[in-house]
């Protein structure tokens, strides 16, 4: 796949054909209202689970407790989901994961209808959902090639990550606005129900042989051996911290980034809520002003790459995203605080695409899944330290612009360390879509 077909896989952009095509499909169609359910419901738990939070505590530390629990199963999980994916059922693993998200959510809700809202519950419930993702990522992105034809996959990637686009802009309003509108409790029936949904959806979808499980050497089944799990989990790590300079500079970059973002993200519904008085639906606009940049930044994405390069792009955007960032701690109402985020986050989504069009340029395709899952890990590792730290400082200093501007500098500070790696290359150094990823490019 192309670097160009790669973007759209993750991002939704558009790459022009010189022949018509062939229809995606009725099992394609399915696994698109899936994924389009499911991640309504995420969205929805996403901002509720917060907001109750703060409504049942009025506390920062433990609102940024959530994201704690909701980032700590990545760590765990993320590297046997990848493997999960090239060894199991793909079809079997995603029903499993809606069917468990669907379940811990309804009981979430009887607890909340019978006046049962005890912290423990609720992170409990958040661990759990958090704890599907890392493995239904990696299976979902496995089968869709057992239900579209190869020369459609990039057509089919694009149009499920459009989608996700107009989700993160649409699903935090819709989520705000309902919470305001009919409250937590049947939110998060709404909520449960999605997963149900999906969970039925991909059920009625009919795989042939090659969806019965992983692709590739790692293939095994059920009878997956634990040494060869261990064996496939060492080679990759060993790939990135040894095999290419490249990759591990991106990979720590994405680790510090994560840090500094989170450290004003982590607080960022009680900084609303508390400092500048938001209700819960302009919070959900201030959310999907993020999910609008985010989706501009992806669209803008290849045109930047083209001009600066994918590691001159990952730069330059983390610290020009940095010094924006600074900007929440002066701006007082909805209407600046969305333009900033807007901003922000469409250098954030440029800097994202930058990096798994690069990634996907210069790992051998053998190694991409276990490469994948363990870059995320390490990305995603620093994201509960930063909402405990965020949560912290704010409990104990009680100065939410101070934080503001730390997780600003951290930021810039960051891309600026990461422009002086071997991360940021002459532009024609750089494998172009011909030229195949090597083990050897670093």
């Amino acid at each position: 796949m192309s670097a160009a077909a790669e973007v759209c896989r993750r991002y939704g952009g558009a790459v022009s054909e010189p022949t018509p095509r062939r229809g995606l499909g009725s099992r394609y169609y399915l696994l698109f209202t899936a994924y389009l359910v499911s991640n309504a419901g995420t969205w929805l738990y996403r901002l509720t689970l917060p907001l109750l939070v703060l409504h049942l505590t009025g506390s920062a530390l433990q609102t940024a407790a959530l994201y704690v629990l909701e980032y700590g199963p990545f760590l765990l999980l993320s590297l046997p989901g990848g493997v999960f994916a090239d060894r199991f059922d793909r079809k079997r693993l995603l029903i499993a994961g809606d069917a468990v998200a669907g379940v811990v959510a309804l009981a979430l809700a009887v607890f909340v209808s019978l006046g049962v809202t005890a912290l423990p519950v609720i992170y409990l419930v958040a661990f759990v959902l958090a704890c599907v993702e890392p493995i239904y990522h990696p299976a979902f992105q496995g089968l869709l090639p057992d239900v579209v034809a190869e020369d459609e996959l990039d057509r089919a990637n694009a149009l499920l990550q459009s989608s996700d686009n107009i989700l993160s802009l649409a699903g935090p309003v819709l989520a705000g606005g309902l919470v305001a509108l009919v409250g937590y409790e049947a939110a998060i029936y709404v909520d449960a129900g999605s997963f149900v949904v999906s969970a039925l959806v991909i059920a009625a979808i009919r795989i042939g042989a090659r969806g019965q499980g992983g692709s590739g050497r790692g293939r095994r089944g059920r009878a997956a051996a634990p040494a060869r799990f261990s064996a496939d989990l060492r080679e990759a790590m060993h790939y990135i911290t040894r095999g290419n300079r490249t990759l591990l500079a991106g990979s720590l970059l994405f680790t510090g980034t994560n840090f500094a973002i989170w450290l004003v993200q982590a607080n960022l519904v009680y900084y609303l809520s508390t400092y500048l008085h938001l209700s819960s639906s302009l919070v959900g606009v201030v959310f999907a002003a993020q999910g609008a940049g985010a989706l501009l930044g992806s669209l803008l994405a290849p045109r930047v790459i083209r001009w600066l390069g994918n590691g001159r792009t990952i730069a330059v955007s983390t610290m020009t995203a940095g010094l924006l960032t600074a900007l929440l701690a002066v701006a007082r109402d909805v209407v600046s605080v969305s333009l900033v985020s807007a901003v922000v986050f469409a250098l954030g989504s440029m800097n994202v695409v930058s990096w798994f069009t690069l990634r996907q340029r210069i790992v051998p395709r053998h190694l991409l899944g276990r490469v994948v899952a363990a870059t995320r890990m390490l990305a995603f590792s620093s994201i509960p330290v930063a909402s405990a730290v965020a949560g912290g400082m704010e409990d104990a200093l009680h100065n939410m612009y101070l934080v503001i501007v730390i997780g600003a500098v951290l930021r810039f500070a960051v891309g600026a360390v990461g422009s002086r790696t071997s991360l940021v290359r002459p532009v024609a150094a750089e494998p172009g879509p011909d030229r195949p990823a090597t083990a050897e490019q670093s």
